[in-house]
């Protein structure tokens, strides 16, 4: 559907200098693509075969320009393929498609090479142009240009009443309720370490999830709070930097960057106390620094935005080949 404006007889050779005849590599894959479902009339010969199959060195040399292998590799990975369609054919369960499911698989075939080969070779990350929309959006937002964040949530045992200032911070001191609310936490960690997949997108929501579980709703002295997940840049300071650039009042406490600074990425940190209680801390990921100034900057925005950019761009191309296949058919062109 993608190449119905290609004449089959059309022949050129693509930047790689693989021969194309319609836009589609030449030789046995093209051969294969159009002849493998309904068996094949027409093979090329003096060839080495597996099964009967034909290893074109056309086909190993296309293959390993595409993936960037070497060509022993290359002729493992279409030998492989020759087996894999040489045991479909000798499968006894196997049925005989119809013409109809014949015409369909081939069509979905050549618009896969069409789409690898004239539209995927040319959106590359490195072919974002340095002014396009996309990249310069990105360059404005915080997922994408920030500092090293530490992506965490955690679980905090406090005081009930939801104390603030001077009063928590007295609270939370407490040898005694610090003790007991350590206790709660460490059993909480014990029950979340053999259930939790810490690595899991949905870790965080997996471990809030497990407090209904925890009991505890008549203890008097502890509750426990579940917060985040949220990315912390543990050096961000809670109010202006001074002159020299040094932070006077960092905005987390001392022990809560320390502690969610060090051990596993993911992992848990605790149970541990700060003035505000006793948390627990699962830090699923480390997101590196990713600023201006980097010499990596640029590289990583792109492989960031390639995605988004790389849909945006397909969405254009099919449209232009629409507008081209049609304008082909009002001309009158074969």
């Amino acid at each position: 559907m993608l190449a119905s404006d290609r004449s089959p007889s059309h022949s050129r050779t693509s930047a790689s200098g693989v021969r194309r005849l319609g836009g589609l590599p030449s030789g046995w894959l093209a051969w294969w693509v159009a002849t493998a479902a309904c068996g094949g009339a027409r093979e090329p010969r003096d060839v080495p075969r597996i099964d009967g199959q034909p290893i074109d060195p056309q086909v190993v040399a296309y293959v390993a320009v595409r993936d960037g292998i070497d060509e022993a590799t290359a002729r493992e990975r279409v030998s492989e393929t020759l087996r894999l369609v040489a045991a479909a054919r000798a499968d006894p369960a196997g049925t005989t498609l119809s013409a109809a499911r014949r015409g369909h698989l081939e069509r979905t075939a050549r618009a896969r090479l069409v789409l690898e080969v004239d539209f995927e070779a040319t959106h590359r990350v490195q072919d974002i142009a340095p002014g396009d929309p996309v990249l310069a959006r990105a360059k404005g937002e915080a997922r994408f240009v920030h500092p090293e964040l530490f992506v965490a949530c955690q679980v905090i045992a406090e005081p009930p009443g939801r104390l603030q200032g001077d009063a928590l911070q007295q609270r939370t001191s407490d040898a005694t309720w610090r003790e007991h609310a350590t206790q709660r936490v460490a059993e909480l960690r014990r029950h979340v370490l053999p259930t939790v997949p810490l690595a899991d997108a949905e870790a965080c929501d997996l471990l809030a999830r497990m407090l209904p579980l925890e009991g505890g709703a008549d203890d008097p002295d502890v509750v426990l709070r579940s917060e985040g997940p949220g990315g912390f840049d543990l050096d961000a300071c809670a109010v202006a930097p001074a002159a020299d650039g040094s932070c006077t009042e960092p905005r987390f406490a001392p022990e809560w960057v320390a502690a969610v600074r060090t051990g596993d990425v993911p992992g848990l940190r605790g149970p541990f106390a700060t003035r505000f209680g006793v948390h627990l801390a699962l830090v699923r990921e480390v997101m590196p620094a990713n600023l201006p100034g980097d010499p990596e900057f640029e590289t990583r925005l792109r492989e960031a935005v390639h995605p988004a950019w790389r849909a945006k761009s397909l969405g254009e191309w099919i449209a232009a080949l629409r507008t081209r296949h049609a304008a082909l058919v009002v001309a009158g062109a074969p």
